[in-house]
């Protein structure tokens, strides 16, 4: 259960990555075809297939797990939405609305709750 989660953190860890290099990109560029030849496009790139690697990798941990599409996309996506709302609020400076924490409070709560009936922890 814990090398699951610590694959789909480090999926998630990648597509928070790939959005930051993505925006840096398009803020960057004056055109829109002038995204595509900046630093930052390539880099989001690399780290876009750096990402589809992991996301392999982790469904091969998880299969005999009975870790699934579904399993799989509820993770990484709240961990990346946790994540990346950190990220951007924190080093980015974003503007969160009070709705979007309470909803990044809800995702946490019911992945505690998801995983920790997972692990036995909570029956």
């Amino acid at each position: 259960m814990f090398q699951l989660l610590g694959m789909a953190s480090c999926v998630a860890f990648a597509n928070i990555l790939l959005n930051l290099f993505a925006s840096k990109a398009a803020s960057e560029a004056h055109t829109f075809f002038a995204v595509f030849r900046s630093g930052s496009f390539f880099i989001a790139f690399f780290v876009g297939i750096t990402s589809l690697l992991l996301m392999c990798s982790l469904y091969f941990v998880g299969r005999s797990n009975l870790f699934e599409m579904a399993n799989g996309v509820l993770l990484m996506g709240a961990i990346s939405i946790v994540g990346g709302t950190l990220v951007g609020f924190f080093f980015r400076a974003s503007d969160v609305h009070w709705s979007e924490w309470v909803l990044m409070s809800l995702i946490l709560i019911f992945v505690g709750v998801r995983y920790g009936i997972g692990t036995g922890l909570v029956r």
